[in-house]
């Protein structure tokens, strides 16, 4: 697995293309201290969703996962930052990006000690391992990793229906419920396996792909920090794609990004998918590795329980 770049050298990769005053500026901020979901319904979904755009159809049926998400997306066709230039636009979203990834303050132990397994599960799992099996496949090693950790791990299925211009999807990504210490309650942890790809755009300007490249390749945050994340990058998306003159295909509008971690799920610990589970139940033929294995209850969460 390549090295992974130190925060000073991610940081000049990220701020190269920016113009000087927009560098002075991150000069200015403190320093850090330290594919698609690969499910049974991507390739339907994503299929849809391309003609969708092509065809310029429109949807009537509601989803109330959409709906839900749409309060908090504060204007569809605004770029967040008036009249500002790129560069300028560019430098504020690398700003608000490595403020929310090293906030200040004292170290979040809970967070640093979930990145730090996510990272050595990574690395233990491998290159290898990484390119043989699908992105869905890798989650859930992952997820059964850091449940062997003692993490409270799942993998959560995001599927929403149409809402107005945005098609149904789907998306894969893990959660970790946390106990807050001294306290009963929890917190909820997003990890994303390969979070920063879902934001390549057609056509990217460099000023973007400044920002694209301050968005960490695996994400490993609490719900409301990646929630802004998510956000910030949207816009941005969005921001380059006006800029060359291209229209914003449904799957890069910030309704359907955010839709993608923060809609109605579907949460399993399953070491193996259920289907095959059930397949190798009734199947003549028995793998060793995962004899044993039965489904373990699953749990549907609705999107207003989780975005408040």
């Amino acid at each position: 697995m390549p090295a992974t770049p130190t925060p000073s050298r991610r940081a000049k990769r990220a701020t190269a293309p920016l113009d000087a005053a927009a560098r002075a500026r991150l000069a200015a901020l403190p320093s850090s201290a330290d594919d698609s979901s690969g499910s049974e319904h991507e390739a339907a979904a994503l299929s849809s969703l391309i003609n969708e755009y092509l065809l310029g159809t429109d949807a009537t049926v509601p989803s109330s996962a959409l709906l839900t998400v749409d309060q908090d997306s504060d204007g569809e066709d605004s770029d967040g930052h008036g009249r500002s230039t790129s560069s300028e636009a560019a430098a504020a979203a690398i700003d608000e990006i490595r403020g929310i990834l090293d906030p200040p303050g004292p170290p979040d132990e809970l967070r640093l000690r979930l990145d730090a397994d996510v990272a050595s599960i990574i690395k233990d799992l491998g290159d290898v391992v990484r390119r043989q099996q699908s992105r869905s496949a890798f989650r859930r090693a992952v997820m059964s990793r850091l449940r062997e950790r003692g993490h409270d791990a799942g993998l959560c299925k995001a599927r929403w229906g149409r809402s107005g211009s945005i098609p149904t999807g789907s998306y894969e990504y893990i959660d970790v419920v946390v106990v807050v210490s001294a306290t009963t309650t929890t917190a909820r942890f997003i990890v994303d396996v390969a979070f920063a790809a879902e934001f390549e755009v057609a056509r990217p300007t460099a000023e973007f792909e400044a920002v694209r490249a301050a968005l960490p390749e695996v994400l490993v945050a609490p719900a409301e920090d990646a929630r802004r994340l998510v956000k910030a990058a949207a816009v941005a998306a969005r921001g380059s794609l006006k800029s060359r003159g291209l229209s914003v295909p449904p799957w890069r509008k910030r309704r359907f990004m955010m839709a993608k971690w923060f809609g109605s799920y579907r949460r399993t610990v399953n070491v193996v998918p259920a289907s095959a589970g059930a397949a190798i139940r009734s199947g003549p033929a028995v793998c060793g590795t995962i004899v044993g294995f039965g489904p373990v209850p699953t749990t549907t969460v609705a999107s207003s329980g989780l975005l408040g």
